[in-house]
């Protein structure tokens, strides 16, 4: 009982701190929807980077990569690789958006499209996508916070009780300061997050094994062939390490709440400078799979692999040590989950209910609505991930496939004269059909060739293809009524 109070003392100052410096923003001054929505345009370098930076630790790198070290072995590295190759990307697309947001007034990810090809319809279609992509997104901070706190505070609370705290606190502070209370309490919580995966991802190994090599070598033994492809698995291998790195590299700044953390740039310089030193942030996730490899070894079989870090640690460390974890845990959770809610309540607000239903809202009505919204999401995503739990992997794996789905529209959009609406629309529609249809039957990894691809990217190689084949047999209405979007150089 004394562990698990003092676990939970030490969660609740993570947790009411992060509220506290979240809410500070909105009660300095009332914002208007632009300072809410986009933090006014004007974040320099630490707070983008940390915007930015937030969607790499999240309850996936918590507990998602450890839980997959653990239980799949060699298909676990795909995760170094993805971001290191997603910022390649980010460096060409972000500089790019973040003019035109500021030029045209753009907030939203459909906004963008909606600009690009002069077309109401295709940014309402994109709404819609990424509100139901967005949703699993949102859960599965849901799911890892319950799961962390249920587990640091040795069952004392239960994992629902803990979400619906932790995100009315989440809530509060998304609908007092919007993005500026998101950057905030970003800053704070990937420093506990760094401290806590380099300190406990260095230090487990050393504890049992006497050094991180003396753990990968009592691992080979134990489990020979378990950090080679497939390693756990039957078929991820190298087929589909390839596929699904190219997929989630290219989906990985699709997701829809890129595009206003982008617009929040103060420049386009700013967003260059990070893309270049953010995948020094990917050297962390090799800490969460050192901690899941040697959970392997050292625990008994475990029903729920995502809890491979935390049961470990509680094993090891006294209860404020537990404490220590789980408050960077949660905050992890809460961080990304707070961008989430925001994002998806701007783009149903923004783009879906005030472009079909409240045609003639003005600024501060969509930013009085939108308030509501963040209410309401927190209300359906607690339900899902209380019903509908799911394994957090497999949650991020549909998220990317879909969402993968918008990179033609949007990068040819940018960089092809040629681009059509017409094309954007037949390779959205392929895309997206595809994915569910694949992932709906259970085809992923989807067998070509005796390769096994991953599903995304079977459904972004004919989402591609169909693209490029209608455009270049419709006409090019947008370029002819010169909405192409300028190259930010």
């Amino acid at each position: 009982m004394n562990n698990a109070i003092s676990s939970l003392i030490i969660i609740f100052l993570f947790v009411i701190t992060a509220t506290i410096v979240g809410m500070i923003p909105g009660m300095n001054k009332k914002m208007n929807l632009e300072e809410w929505a986009v933090g006014d345009r004007n974040f320099g370098r630490w707070l983008n980077w940390f915007i930015l930076s937030g969607e790499i630790y999240t309850a996936f790198a918590f507990l998602g990569a450890s839980g997959w070290a653990y239980a799949r072995g060699g298909p676990t590295f795909y995760i170094l690789g993805y971001g290191a190759l997603a910022y390649i990307v980010g460096y060409y697309i972000l500089p790019a958006i973040s003019p035109i947001g500021r030029k045209h007034g753009l907030m939203t990810q459909p906004d963008l499209v909606g600009y690009l090809y002069g077309s109401k319809t295709l940014s309402l279609l994109t709404a819609i996508i990424g509100v139901a992509f967005l949703l699993p997104y949102l859960q599965l901070q849901l799911t890892g916070l319950g799961l962390i706190i249920e587990t640091c505070s040795y069952g004392l609370v239960p994992r629902v009780p803990a979400m619906l705290i932790a995100f009315a606190l989440v809530a509060s502070f998304v609908y007092l300061s919007g993005l500026k209370g998101v950057a905030s309490t970003a800053v704070f919580k990937d420093v506990a997050m760094m401290i806590a995966v380099v300190f406990f991802g260095l230090y487990l190994p050393i504890h049992f094994f006497g050094s991180v090599g003396g753990m990968f070598k009592a691992l080979e033994v134990a489990k020979p062939g378990f950090l080679a492809l497939p390693g756990g698995t039957k078929n991820l291998d190298a087929s589909w390490v390839m596929s699904t790195l190219a997929v989630f590299s290219m989906g990985f700044y699709m997701w829809p709440h890129f595009t206003p953390n982008s617009f929040s740039a103060r420049n386009p310089d700013v967003l260059r400078h990070n893309a270049i030193y953010l995948p020094l942030y990917q050297l962390c996730l090799i800490f969460p799979m050192l901690i899941g490899f040697t959970a392997l070894l050292v625990l008994a079989p475990l029903k729920t692999p995502d809890m491979a870090f935390m049961t470990i640690v509680q094993k090891v460390f006294p209860g404020w040590a537990v404490g220590l974890v789980g408050g960077a845990g949660a905050l992890a959770c809460m961080i990304p989950a707070a961008d989430l809610l925001l994002s998806t309540s701007m783009l149903f607000t923004r783009n879906i209910y005030c472009k079909t239903i409240a045609k003639n809202a003005t600024a501060n009505d969509m930013g009085r609505i939108a308030r509501v919204v963040v209410l309401a999401l927190t209300a359906i995503a607690l339900c899902l991930a209380i019903f509908l739990p799911n394994m957090l992997v497999n949650l991020l794996i549909t998220g990317y496939s879909g969402v993968s789905q918008f990179f033609p529209m949007i990068v040819l959009g940018l960089y092809w004269k040629k681009a059509s609406r017409w094309g954007a629309y037949a390779g959205l529609c392929v895309g997206e059909i595809l994915v569910f249809t694949l992932m709906l039957g259970h085809m992923d990894p989807f067998v070509f060739a005796g390769m096994n691809l991953n599903a995304g990217f079977v459904a972004l190689s004919m989402n591609l293809t169909v693209f490029v084949m209608v455009s270049l047999f419709t006409n090019n209405s947008v370029q002819d009524k010169n909405r192409k979007a300028p190259i930010a150089r």
